[in-house]
């Protein structure tokens, strides 16, 4: 054989065998990437599918024990509580917002606190910041304008968000509120507001459409509830949690 036949089939043999690498890579890369996008939609949606399976049941079966009697409640649609509306965000993120605005001019408004603090032992949340008459809960929780003071005959209506499991932290206003689906009738939530701290035990938790204004309605004639609402399942914003507590 010629050297220059020779060279031609060492070459074709290293084209050849190039090829076959670059096959296998491919092949190797392709298997990876289908591993980490399996993988990747297996870790936003388990969490909501084990939600509803355990969780989201336990819940749904606590609607049907109401601790407050039908009778007694006094408001059935919370538009008296000022315009409010339901809208839609275009991340398609549903929340409730209100043209309602505070009298600022008013004495009374004046010596009403601007925020209060909310502590929530078994969720490790400790004096979470809460702005009062606000809309806006990236940096805080917030007290839904025109509903009660905590203390105040009423139902203090307050907002967090919540994010997948993985994320959760008592600390970060973005997933402060993802663990509140574990509490259970008879935990605590504490709230020190203009130099009185309040005790409030949870009454009953249940989750409703997001579209659902009742929510934010006062519980019974001398009441003194509050409400805290995030969206569940948790990563998801589908359906709304409300944990519903009352001042003892």
């Amino acid at each position: 054989m010629g050297l220059e036949n020779y060279s031609k089939d060492y070459s074709e043999f290293l084209n050849h065998k190039k090829q076959a690498k670059d096959k296998r890579v491919g092949r190797l890369f392709y298997i990876l990437m289908t591993i980490f996008g399996l993988g990747s939609i297996a870790f936003a949606t388990l969490p909501a599918v084990f939600w509803n399976l355990s969780t989201g049941k336990r819940l749904g079966a606590k609607i049907e024990n109401l601790p407050v009697p039908t009778s007694e409640v006094i408001v059935e649609n919370p538009l008296t509580l000022g315009n409010i509306q339901v809208v839609k965000d275009p991340d398609g993120f549903t929340y409730f917002t209100t043209t309602y605005n505070p009298p600022k001019e008013t004495e009374e408004y004046k010596l009403r606190p601007q925020e209060f603090y909310i502590s929530i032992p078994e969720l490790k949340i400790e004096r979470a910041i809460t702005k009062v008459d606000s809309l806006n809960f990236k940096n805080n929780l917030s007290h839904f304008p025109a509903t009660a003071l905590p203390g105040e005959i009423g139902n203090s209506f307050i907002t967090g968000h919540s994010s997948l499991p993985q994320f959760a932290n008592p600390k970060d206003y973005d997933s402060i509120f993802t663990k509140l689906p574990s509490l259970k009738i008879g935990d605590e939530v504490y709230v020190d507001i203009d130099g009185k701290n309040l005790k409030f035990l949870v009454q009953f938790l249940k989750v409703v459409d997001p579209q659902d204004l009742s929510v934010l309605a006062p519980i019974s004639k001398t009441g003194r509830n509050l409400t805290l609402m995030t969206c569940v399942p948790p990563g998801t914003s589908t359906k709304r949690l409300v944990v519903i507590t009352s001042l003892i």
